[in-house]
């Protein structure tokens, strides 16, 4: 795999073009970053509707059918967060060149494609079709209710709000349900206006060939649009000053405890790579903390890991209890990180986290949707950093760099989902 290239298309616009013979399909991907803010829901659904049709191709039939003769390329959508970054993102799969009989460039084609998508939607009477954006709120509203629907996701999701209510990653990347049930036509043609003009856009190409052709449809595309790029900025907060505690009960047979932590960042390269290889002791592989003492050992969950976020510097514990074992496991959470941060250690645990967290980082090279992640996560602070580079960095933490990490880990919130004994079928 050759070293991959960062070139610029315009302001804030730019292609990671990543060479490789290793997999038989290409990908062309977008991310697009925003703040986590304004009119979040109409932003959220814009991504689902860009997908839906195009100019060229304005209905399903015709875009399926231009689809089979790429042979069988596929679409695909989705909205995150990023630190405090609204995340949208589209993508084109297909075969690739290397495979084509009749020589032709199918990556081509699919760059072209991804840019009728995001430049050239169908539109009626200059904004988007009303039925189009109907469809798409319905199906918004029904991913926000799945997540509702998994408890361990839905605990996490109001431990970050409980966390961090006063900042914008404390908000849904979706947006409320009213704000989506209100969008209008008008509202998503705003905030598709709004991502042509202001938001930070990184295309990665990854594919067998030369980016040359995907390189220029994208500034032809760029050169008629007047940008001014919007400036991203994440709040981190180092430290904890007190433990907000929100607790729910809903019909369940089992509870969630989820713990979020401060980890001392004051931006997102303090302690790096460090902050990842203690996480990954405190709550990570079966050699972690949580899992050989508050789980195996102890007994008192179901489950027990912990997951650090770099971008925002926050640390969230998730453990699956009865609900009566509440105190019991968040004391033995907490003593847990305190012998991390008193140094108890063993080098044999570190190298062991270190080839996890190796093993983990070569895996992002297993695939184009993968490297299309992974490249599109560092759109926020401009690097294509390479999978084998961050290993080599991984690769050089010290037991006494773990210990100073995990002393600047403070508790912040706790969470607690707390469940009846009985749970509702319904």
């Amino acid at each position: 795999m050759d070293a991959p290239k960062l070139l610029r298309i315009a302001d804030g616009a730019e292609l990671v073009a990543v060479r490789t013979e290793l997999f038989k399909t290409c990908k062309i991907h977008v991310s697009i970053a925003l703040p986590l803010a304004g009119d979040i829901a109409a932003k959220a659904v814009l991504p689902y509707i860009l997908r839906r049709s195009c100019r060229r191709y304005p209905d399903f039939t015709s875009l399926n059918g231009h689809l089979d003769t790429l042979y069988g390329a596929t679409l695909g959508a989705a909205v995150s967060k990023l630190g405090e970054a609204q995340l949208l993102q589209l993508s084109v799969g297909a075969i690739d060149d290397r495979f084509v009989p009749d020589g032709s460039s199918v990556a081509a084609e699919a760059a072209e494609l991804l840019t009728q998508l995001l430049f050239e939607p169908k539109l009626e009477n200059g904004t988007f079709c009303q039925s189009d954006v109907e469809i798409e709120k319905r199906l918004l509203l029904q991913r926000m209710q799945a997540e509702d629907d998994d408890k361990r996701t839905y605990a996490r999701r109001r431990c970050e709000e409980v966390m961090c209510e006063n900042e914008p990653y404390g908000k849904n990347r979706y947006g409320t349900a009213q704000e989506i049930e209100s969008l209008t036509p008008e509202r998503v043609y705003a905030a598709w206006r709004e991502v042509l003009e202001t938001a930070r856009i990184r295309f990665v190409l990854v594919n067998s060939g030369e980016p040359d052709t995907a390189f220029s449809l994208l500034q032809a595309q760029f050169a008629g649009v007047e940008r001014r790029v919007c400036d991203i900025r994440t709040q981190f907060i180092p430290s904890a000053d007190t433990v907000r505690y929100a607790r729910e009960t809903q019909a369940l047979m089992q509870g969630t405890l989820v713990m979020g932590f401060r980890c001392g960042m004051t931006r997102e390269d303090d302690m790096d790579p460090a902050l990842s290889v203690m996480a990954d002791i405190f709550g990570g592989g079966t050699y972690s903390r949580l899992f050989s003492v508050v789980r195996e050992k102890m007994s008192l969950c179901y489950f027990c890991a912990a997951r650090l976020n770099r971008q925002k510097g926050v640390m969230l514990v998730f453990s699956g209890i009865e609900t009566e074992n509440e105190e019991k496991t968040r004391e033995a959470i907490l003593a847990q990180l305190h012998e991390i941060q008193n140094g108890a250690i063993a080098q044999d645990t570190l190298d062991t986290s270190v080839r996890s967290l190796r093993d983990t980082i070569r895996g992002y090279t297993d695939s184009p949707d993968v490297l299309c992640a992974w490249y599109g996560s560092q759109i926020l602070n401009g690097t294509a950093k390479t999978p084998a580079q961050r290993i080599a960095e991984i690769e050089t933490v010290t037991l006494p760099q773990v210990q100073k990490a995990a002393e600047a880990v403070t508790l912040d919130t706790v969470f607690m989902l707390a469940g009846t004994g009985e749970e509702n079928h319904d």
